[in-house]
Formats: C-alpha cells, structure tokens, sequence
C-alpha cells in the first residue's frame, strides 16, 4: 500500500507543478498591455485558408472576414480549395465575388493538404503578417485583424498564437468539447504566458513571413499529414524562444463548430495525436504522460474500494487536491473565454477523460484514419 502511495504522491506533485506552471503563466499574461493601446502603422495582413468539402460552412466563414473593421486595403484573403468533390468552391467564388475583398481564389484539382496548399499560398502572399485559419471558424470578432496588427505592430513577434473556442450547441458530446477545449486553452496560454510554449492551434495562429522563410516553412515536416502548427512552432522556437507570444485578448477568440458525430469526433482526435510521435518537444509527450497518470487516481480509488478499503481515504484526498488544481486552472481559462458555467462539467469530465486520452493515444500508435475521404500519413 505505502508504495502505490507513495507513486501517486509523486504523480501528484508533478501534476500540482504543471499546473500550477500554467496557472502562473495565465496570471502574467493578464497583467500584459492591451493590445488594443495605440499603435502608428499597420502591416499588412494575408489571411489564408485551405478548405476541404466545407459546403455548410464557407459562406460564413468569408462573412466572418467581410465584416472585419481592419483596412480593407491593409489585408488580403488567400482560399485554397484543396479538391472538394461538393460546392465549396462555388459557393467561395459566389460569395467572394458579390464581396469587395482583395482576395484570391485558387482550386486544386488533386488533393494536397493543408502543408501543401499553406506552403504556395505564402509563396504568393503579399503579407508580412500571415494568419492561417480553419474554413469551418463561425465568429470571428469585428476586431480580429485590428487586434493581431496592432499586437504586431508594437511587439513584433515571429509567432502569435491565439485562442479558439467553439460553437455552443447542445448534447453531451458538445459540451465535453468546449470543456476540453477549456482545459488546452488554459495550458497553452499558460506555458506560453511562462515563455515555455508548446501547443498552438493553426484555427487561430499569426507569424511573421519573414521568420517562417528564416526556418524554411513547413519543410522539416512536410511528409506528415497535419501539425502545421505546432511543428512550425518548434521550429520557430530554435530561431527565439521568447520571441513567440500569445494574444490573450477576447477580440482575437474564433469560434469553429464542435464535432457532431461521435466517430467523426474520434477520428479527428486521433489525426491530432497522430503527430505528437514526430514531436520533437519532449515536454508534449511529458505533459500526456502526467495528465494521464494523474488521472489514474480516480481507478485507483474504485480497485482501492474492493482490495485495499485502507488506502481509500488517502487515495481520496489526492483525488480532491487534483481537483482543486484543475477547478483553478479551468476557472482561469473559462473565465477569459466566456465560459464559466461549463465549469460543473468538470467532475464527469474528470471520471471518463483517462478513458478518452489512452485510447485515443494508444490507437494513435498504430492506425491512421480516414480524414474528409482521404487517409493521413
């Protein structure tokens, strides 16, 4: 008994450590400047997005970029339809052509992926700035450009990551997203906060063209399917750490649509933790290792009940310190996103996510899904 206490007291306090890094880090990030302090100049802006067999959602997404308050001659919009076999491309040719955007539309004929098609649209970008986003992003704020300038503008960062959060909608399956996507929200900001960055998302992400030139793109992780974000961030790392900052600012948050399949749902997760193999930052796998030890906890206290009643109330009080660490790190992050009542999702949250996370990253090792009618590699 003593020595299975004695592994989860040390899970425990390394758990207590990462969090507590994080919750730090979101604390600093607060006391920043707002970015919307003033600012002389603006460079100019080239959003860009690789679209797939986004039909339901393309129309909005453009209405998202037609209703920024930013210069319209200050940015550019770059789509690239990576070979749709239903109307994407129509309806992004109707849309952006009833539009007064400064746009360029571009359709492949066979299917490129994203690395592909992010790797030409720069080429072709008349951008310093380069912001990628997802096809499926529903709000974005009128402010949204205004902010990443007038943040570059006065810190000049190589790499800007910025939140994402989803569309609310109903149902079990929505809401374990949000308050998932809560969780990596308050880690992401919290490490990067701490100057320490490792996870990004390119729903949301802003670098400088320059920098991306300086580490050759996407090149050093081309052959792999996705992780055009966070690989790009390693790389980007190795030219200055410090030099990657994230916009804690509600006027940058995008909105994109939760999974509303279970198995379209798990494949996704599965094509994201398909690249944590080929990561070369170690602290991405250290941090799955510990959330997921962490969460073993709660196993042993249900073992505990029926082998050893004893070490029950110890393995309790862990389980309650857990807890307390993650209600602090989630109100922090929930808080800035608007999202303090999904906050009570935490204790069912908390029972199945073990769960999820092994399987997910064990069927991660040694399958590769289908992904919009085309497999990963």
């Amino acid at each position: 008994m003593l020595i299975e206490l004695f592994i989860f007291a040390i899970i425990l306090v390394a758990y207590g450590t990462f969090t507590t890094i994080a919750i730090i880090g979101i604390g600093r990030l607060k006391q920043g400047v707002n970015s919307h302090s003033p600012v002389s100049g603006s460079a100019f802006i080239s959003v860009i997005i690789s679209a797939r067999n986004e039909e339901e959602y393309i129309e909005e997404c453009i209405n998202q970029l037609i209703k920024q308050r930013f210069p319209i001659n200050q940015f550019e919009f770059i789509l690239i339809d990576d070979d749709s076999d239903d109307t994407t491309y129509e309806l992004a040719k109707q849309k952006l052509e009833a539009s007064t955007l400064d746009y360029r539309l571009i359709k492949q004929t066979e299917h490129q992926g994203k690395k592909r098609n992010f790797a030409m649209a720069i080429e072709l970008a008349k951008g310093d700035i380069i912001v990628t986003s997802d096809a499926d992003v529903c709000f974005r704020h009128p402010n949204w450009l205004t902010a990443i300038s007038n943040y570059f503008t006065k810190y000049q960062p190589n790499l800007l990551i910025m939140p994402i959060d989803f569309e609310t909608q109903s149902g079990v399956l929505s809401n374990f997203q949000i308050i998932e996507n809560i969780a990596l929200t308050g880690i992401t900001a919290g490490y990067a906060g701490q100057n320490i960055p490792f996870m990004c998302n390119g729903a949301n992400l802003a670098f400088k063209k320059n920098a991306y030139n300086l580490v050759n793109g996407y090149e050093s992780h081309i052959h792999i399917s996705s992780g055009e974000d966070v690989f790009l961030l390693e790389d980007l790392k190795k030219l200055d750490q410090k030099m990657i900052h994230y916009l804690l600012h509600r006027d940058v948050i995008v909105k994109t649509q939760p999974q509303k399949k279970i198995k379209d749902f798990v494949y996704q997760r599965i094509r994201w933790a398909y690249k944590a193999k080929y990561n070369s930052n170690k602290l991405n796998r250290l941090a799955g290792l510990v959330i997921i030890s962490a969460n073993l906890i709660f196993v042993a206290i249900i073992v505990s009940l029926f082998k050893n009643p004893v070490s029950t109330p110890y393995l309790a009080i862990f389980a309650l310190a857990k807890l307390l660490f993650d209600f602090l790190l989630l109100f922090l992050a929930s808080d800035f996103l608007g999202r303090t009542k999904y906050i009570w999702w935490l204790i069912p949250f908390e029972c199945i996510y073990w769960i999820y996370a092994l399987f997910i990253g064990t069927i991660s090792l040694f399958w590769k899904p289908y992904w919009k009618g085309k497999k990963i590699n």
